[in-house]
């Protein structure tokens, strides 16, 4: 696939990083979603001014909070490091991918004797239960605690108790509010505004497919595509909750279908199941509409088999990439490399329609919703991440090319 460009809209300003009043464009790379209120404190900002403009440009409108990390000069830990990872749900397919790629990584770190141990626990949406486990792997020699966090507040008291226990806690997929953590992170806001232009750019009206409800990453979408619809004069023609799982949506989708009759010509949906949600619209015989969301297996599946019925303007918000960054950043925080700032946010790469036959594979059925595309170039090379530390270099073994192959 060749690469694309990044995430958020060229016509962003990075200055005081709020949205510019910026026009619409061509697909899913730009958005006039209305500025969300900046968190990020003025040394924070200084920093950011200093990154590289593709770093420095994620940065806009940022619905995170952002400042300078406590970690800058956090001594490196002697090895090898037992890694653990602290999920709040593993539902779907997506989240058990991470938490793949995070033990192949962790195996791999084993054999070039850095890491000790990998080590997981699953919390099922219970912020409390994931409160109780981040402090169980700090008490139980935990090095760094890798997680996706089920709340934007509710761990912060956990985490907190984690740093001054010298273990970093980096978060992946979802920041929280505490600086204490280091959260590895996209712009959610813009994402969800500019998946929200790439809909009202091919209809009037807008079925929208919300993820989990109260998630933070869910919040931020939802209010950065309403605000961005409000402007546009887009009709919501109706609003459903999808729960970022394949069931759930297809069955929210007919529903919103038969409830209503009149033209959609556009989906909203910011995660994997726009297989299901084509799927949905072919079984109640209407026509194809344009789908926003994460590309994945069983969506190009779909595509390969009927390519009239799958209409795709989205991006590639894969479980490899983000493991794999979130991992990096832990290796690099316990050799002592010293983040700068409390969110690294990494740009996410944008797919549309013309790009599938590039990330199509001969696994990817329209079952295949376990398997995800791996695009061809990391969204945060080790060359782009030394921006973000105070002492460069990649630690260990990784190498990008390496990522396993969805069909192997």
């Amino acid at each position: 696939m060749k690469k694309k460009a990044p995430l958020i809209s060229t016509c962003l300003a990075t200055t005081g990083l709020l949205l510019a009043g910026c026009g619409g464009g061509g697909g899913a790379d730009s958005a006039t979603p209305a500025a969300p209120k900046a968190t990020i404190g003025s040394d924070a900002q200084a920093l950011i001014e200093e990154l590289p403009e593709e770093l420095s440009s994620q940065y806009a409108g940022t619905a995170s909070t952002v400042e300078t990390s406590p970690y800058a000069s956090f001594a490196k830990v002697e090895g090898p490091w037992k890694v653990c990872y602290s999920d709040s749900f593993q539902g779907n397919a997506w989240r058990v991918a991470v938490s793949t790629e995070l033990e192949r990584l962790a195996e791999q770190y084993q054999e070039a004797g850095l890491v000790s141990e990998f080590q997981v626990a699953v919390s099922e949406n219970d912020v409390s239960r994931q409160n109780q486990q981040i402090r169980q792997f700090v008490e139980q020699g935990c090095s760094v605690i890798i997680t996706i966090a089920g709340s934007s507040t509710g761990l912060n008291q956990a985490i907190d108790a984690a740093y001054e226990a010298g273990v970093p806690v980096v978060t992946i997929a979802g920041s929280v509010t505490t600086p204490k953590a280091v959260n590895v992170d996209s712009n959610y806001s813009v994402l969800g505004a500019d998946l929200a232009a790439a809909a009202a750019e091919a209809s009037d009206n807008v079925l929208m497919v919300k993820g989990i409800e109260g998630n933070p990453i869910a919040v931020q979408q939802n209010d950065a595509a309403k605000a961005a619809w409000s402007e546009s004069g887009t009709t919501i023609a109706a609003e459903v909750n999808g729960d970022w799982t394949p069931s759930v949506t297809k069955e929210a989708t007919l529903t919103a279908l038969t409830t209503f009759p009149g033209d959609i010509g556009a989906v909203w949906s910011t995660g994997s199941e726009t297989a299901v949600i084509a799927q949905a619209f072919k079984d109640s015989g209407r026509p194809a509409p344009v789908i926003t969301g994460s590309i994945s297996g069983d969506a190009l599946g779909f595509w390969k088999e009927d390519p009239d019925a799958f209409k795709f303007d989205g991006v590639a918000l894969t479980p490899s990439w983000t493991a794999q960054t979130g991992f990096n950043i832990a290796m690099r925080i316990l050799d002592g490399a010293g983040p700068k700032l409390s969110t690294l946010m990494v740009p996410v790469p944008t797919v549309t329609t013309d790009d599938l036959p590039d990330l199509y594979a001969d696994c990817m059925t329209p079952d295949a919703a376990s398997i995800f595309p791996v695009v061809e170039e990391d969204p945060l090379p080790a060359e782009l991440m030394d921006a973000y530390f105070t002492k460069a270099g990649a630690v260990g073994p990784f190498e990008y090319s390496q990522t396993p192959d969805p069909c192997s």
